[in-house]
């Protein structure tokens, strides 16, 4: 990663996914690193396209969405120390929504290319980092097994006719 050291450390501090990696593992972990600038209103993932980089939120602020019956449905929003994409680093598969800027945002993209020589090159830093990965994804299915029950409930809920109790 090229230019301000010090303002991409501290960016770095900053991200959850990465609070268990002291200041010298940081600075190694943001040589690995690319930033990346997206106006606001532009389109950064694509649901169905491969994935090939996750992205760590340095400034800004993103959403992901899923287009349902054409309209837009916001999965979540995604500030400064939130990452996404994570999967992509481990299964190169088809991202499961867009990722669009509320406002000028400035990533960290760590590219698939990237993960593999950090493995390669740094594998004391690469396994705690693939640790705090593999949290991050069970917390996602997590939530998302919560938001599904929840969904499931309430239509069961709105879809039994109202019962009065018998007196």
């Amino acid at each position: 990663m090229e230019s301000d050291p010090k303002g991409t450390l501290a960016a770095l501090q900053r991200i959850k996914l990465l609070t268990g990696l002291g200041p010298q593992q940081l600075e190694c972990f943001a040589r690995y690193l690319e930033p990346v600038k997206v106006p606001q209103f532009g389109n950064l993932v694509r649901k169905g396209e491969y994935g090939d980089a996750m992205y760590i939120v340095s400034e800004g602020e993103l959403r992901a969405l899923s287009i349902i019956e054409g309209k837009e449905s916001i999965l979540g929003t995604m500030g400064p120390g939130e990452c996404f994409g994570e999967i992509s680093l481990l299964d190169q598969g088809p991202r499961s929504a867009d990722v669009v800027a509320n406002r000028d945002s400035t990533l960290l993209k760590l590219s698939n290319a990237a993960f593999e020589r950090l493995v390669r090159e740094e594998p004391a830093l690469a396994m705690p980092f693939v640790l705090a990965l593999s949290r991050a994804a069970v917390q996602r299915v997590r939530q998302a097994t919560k938001r599904y029950e929840d969904s499931i409930q309430f239509i069961r809920a709105s879809a039994s006719p109202n019962r009065r109790p018998a007196g």
